[in-house]
């Protein structure tokens, strides 16, 4: 009797273990900020933060540029103006050569990473960013998404001075 007690106790936990699902609901990716500063020739700000995605679908590929999948890393910039931060994204600067406004959005692409197995993905990665030359003090915030469209955490940047 004792031997067939174990029995339908190892042969349950068997049959619970292998009849466990994975969840098909995606799992939305996280970012941390790392650091930031401005390049020595002061030309662009760069930004250094970890990403982690669990169901590791991160990247567009180079022909998805359309719609919902034109960026999948979004910026937006802050400038502090009498001590208030105020979003100045798109950057609007005006271009004498041309006497014209233009307007940059900073949105930029993460590039595909293959990833059959669908392990999750972690990283660091550092992305140069525009900046308003005449002001004296600056940050961002960003997001990711993954390819479900999942959208991290936003983290904010250090406040970056320019003197």
């Amino acid at each position: 009797m004792n031997r067939v007690v174990k029995l339908s106790i190892i042969m349950s936990i068997f049959f619970a273990v292998a009849c466990e699902k994975d969840d098909p609901t995606p799992v939305p990716p996280e970012i941390t900020f790392l650091d930031g500063g401005l390049a020595t020739d002061g030309s662009f700000a760069l930004v250094r933060f970890e990403f982690y995605d669990g169901d590791g679908d991160l990247g567009l590929k180079q022909d998805e540029s359309e719609g919902d999948q034109q960026y999948n890393l979004f910026v937006d910039y802050y400038e502090k103006q009498n001590g208030v931060w105020v979003l100045k994204s798109p950057i609007i600067t005006y271009n004498v050569g041309e006497n014209k406004y233009d307007t940059t959005d900073l949105h930029l692409r993460i590039p595909f990473i293959e990833n059959e197995a669908k392990r999750p993905l972690e990283g660091e990665t550092e992305v140069k960013l525009l900046y308003d030359f005449n002001v004296d003090t600056f940050r961002y915030e960003m997001y990711i998404t993954d390819r479900a469209f999942q959208k991290s955490n936003r983290i904010t940047t250090t406040d970056f001075v320019v003197n």
